[in-house]
């Protein structure tokens, strides 16, 4: 059986966490323990006992639903050990918010436990972080379903301010994942964690479009063993229907590197992009009624798809574009503030929107850089991203023949939900991507149209 794609990202860590990479800096991690395979419920409670001793106290958090998958399961094996639960509800899901994380913290603080475990991939597993954060007491995450790749990161996604934040997280120090469980986990879940890595593919077009246009630093090591766990996922989802255990373990595997990816590099640059600023806009708008397909992953899959026919466009628009500088710096000076042209839906997001426009330094001069760089950039940018648009177009289309929900009227979004975030990307977050680029070139209603068309040839 071929080795994980994770195991090796880790071999280049030493035995303090440190690794000294070719991109010129030094990167670390926190996990000390990965327990992959059948049987890794009981091997992980074996772990706790003798890392902790018989005698401690353990802190368990899940919802009904990953209670049922394996959290009973999980706390039968810890034998001696003393076991504290919390137990939240199944439905409706529980929301990671900033209240949720107060009130959990209070009650370990009182508890005093010594071990933190977090049963559960998503939200359970981003609050049972945060709260390990606020407390200082250390966490284990038991994974229940390849649906995310962040219980290997060291951020959570909590709701602040009305609006889905990456806020800094303890990292799980060790991550446990049952293959038996995963196998088993709802079908929409797998999908969510296929769509989740969609994304991989669009950051990573993203990330060394930021490099070109704005220098920022990128780590190609990382953002390879990040493409990488997308294209691993790509091969869970050709295997799903014909062997599904050894999809589970390849999805395992793709989601754990993702997560080690992005807490090697201190954030999620390497795994998202403008396809989660739009996802984590319809959750927080609560945009999908349908719970069922109301997923993290799902949502981001939905608008990688979007992204992607905008996308191609834009960037097939090159070969005929002529760029007229001196007009598009004259219509920038023209432009009203965001402040004073936000629209009505955006409004309830206003402090998010100011709080992320804070961090962007762009006037006439820097616009005035960015056009000069587009122009002796051109053939190196079109070099970059056309091969990773067609990579994900064929990633899209295996998993459109597994009946992957990527029209967002399945989970219920309505036409203007959906389209909202699409007309407002560059000022929900201060990530570059493509969308920073079209408004760059005065051409930020080419995505946009197409991905408008899209969705009404779909509606009609």
């Amino acid at each position: 059986m071929a080795n994980f794609i994770f195991e090796d990202f880790l071999s280049r860590f030493d035995s303090r966490g440190g690794f000294s990479c070719a991109c010129g800096r030094v990167h670390t991690l926190a996990t000390r323990n990965v327990i992959v395979g059948v049987g890794a419920l009981q091997e992980g409670a074996s772990l706790v006992v003798r890392e902790r001793g018989p005698g401690a106290t353990v802190w368990v958090l899940s919802d009904e639903n990953t209670e049922r998958a394996a959290g009973e399961r999980w706390k039968s094996h810890l034998g001696a050990a003393r076991v504290l639960s919390r137990i939240l509800p199944g439905h409706p899901r529980p929301v990671p918010s900033a209240e949720l994380v107060d009130e959990l913290s209070k009650e370990v603080r009182a508890a005093a436990p010594d071990l933190i475990v977090s049963v559960g991939s998503g939200v359970i597993s981003d609050v049972g972080k945060k709260v390990s954060r606020e407390t200082g007491v250390a966490n284990w995450c038991v994974a229940t379903a390849a649906s995310v790749d962040a219980f290997t990161s060291a951020t959570s996604s909590i709701h602040v301010g009305g609006f889905h934040n990456a806020v800094p997280a303890a990292v799980s120090e060790t991550v446990i994942c049952d293959l038996d469980v995963i196998e088993k986990a709802p079908r929409e879940m797998t999908l969510a964690g296929l769509g989740d890595l969609l994304a991989k593919l669009i950051a990573n077009l993203d990330w060394n479009l930021s490099r070109i246009m704005t220098g920022e630093h990128v780590c190609q090591v990382i953002a390879g063993f990040a493409r990488e766990s997308a294209r691993a996922a790509l091969s869970a989802a050709r295997s799903m229907r014909s062997d599904p255990k050894e999809a589970a373990r390849t999805l395992t595997d793709a989601v754990l590197t993702s997560g080690f990816a992005m807490q090697a590099i201190g954030n999620s640059r390497p795994a998202a992009s403008a396809e989660h600023t739009v996802a984590h806009f319809w959750e927080i708008a609560d945009a999908a009624p349908v719970e069922r397909l109301d997923l993290h992953g799902i949502l981001v899959g939905i608008a990688s798809r979007m992204i992607l026919h905008g996308y191609l466009v834009f960037y097939r628009s090159f070969a005929d574009l002529t760029l007229d500088a001196a007009e598009r710096l004259r219509a920038f000076e023209a432009e009203r503030p965001w402040e004073e042209s936000l629209e009505a839906g955006l409004r309830p997001f206003a402090e998010k929107v100011r709080s992320e426009m804070a961090r962007r330094r762009f006037d006439r001069e820097t616009l005035s850089e960015r056009l000069k760089r587009f122009e002796a950039s051109r053939q190196a940018i079109l070099d970059l991203a056309l091969p990773a648009l067609d990579e994900l177009g064929s990633a899209v289309e295996v998993l459109s023949g597994l009946d992957y929900p990527f029209s967002p009227r399945q989970p219920g979004i309505s036409t203007e939900n959906c389209l909202l975030p699409f007309r407002n990307v560059r000022l929900l977050r201060s990530r570059y991507s493509g969308f920073d680029l079209a408004y760059e070139l005065g051409l930020e209603r080419l995505i946009y149209e197409e991905i408008k068309s899209d969705i009404l040839v779909e509606i009609r």
